[in-house]
């Protein structure tokens, strides 16, 4: 197996191949899937709309690996934070930092996870198609929280988790409508979402 060796070429590739995600993703953010054009995207850029086909196929491979971005940065700073609690820690805890993982990721991170959540429902059959199988894996990990607070007793058993887990994320996800830094903190916001649901659902043993 040859050895990738990282020429001028290789270099400045790279370099435009991560311009056209990073403008991409802007556009994609502000207008939605259907709202971008990939000459909209060529015109941010200074260049032809063909050149772009250089570096990915279509608009459908460009978008996805704009979602794939965007969701893996949210799946890897939920993991992160929550790995890095004690192995005690309580699980409102867990929830508490995988909430305010989730909204740094969201609020903080760019444009990718902003793409990723907001317009998912735009994106084309087969992209949403793939980019399921990232979602459901997230989703897996708050539907093993929720499981395991509900089996210590800590909600109420007569909770459909699965109503409790699209409600806390798709209240999580709607911060991007009205989030205005300067105001509430993120850490301050996923506190104060969690302690919503967490007293509306304790069970009072």
């Amino acid at each position: 197996m040859g050895i990738a060796i990282n020429t001028p070429q290789n270099s400045k590739a790279k370099k435009s191949r991560e311009d056209i995600l990073n403008a991409s993703a802007a556009l994609f953010s502000q207008h939605g899937y259907k709202g971008t054009a990939l000459r909209d995207i060529a015109a941010t850029l200074g260049m032809k709309a063909g050149s772009l086909y250089y570096h990915f196929a279509s608009k459908e491979e460009l978008v996805l690996e704009i979602l794939t971005i965007g969701l893996r940065n949210i799946i890897d700073t939920v993991v992160r934070d929550v790995e890095a609690l004690p192995k005690d820690a309580s699980l409102k805890k867990v929830l508490v930092t995988a909430a305010k993982a989730h909204l740094f990721a969201l609020l903080e991170k760019g444009d990718y996870t902003s793409t990723s959540i907001r317009y998912y429902g735009q994106m084309p059959p087969g992209v949403q198609k793939e980019g399921r199988i990232l979602r459901d894996k997230y989703e897996d990990m708050w539907r093993i929280w929720l499981q395991r607070a509900q089996d210590a007793g800590d909600i109420k058993p007569s909770i459909n988790l699965k109503v409790l887990r699209l409600s806390l994320l798709g209240s999580l996800n709607q911060t991007l409508a009205w989030y205005k830094k300067g105001d509430l903190t993120i850490d301050e916001i996923a506190e104060s979402q969690i302690d919503i649901y967490w007293d509306g659902v304790v069970s009072h043993k």
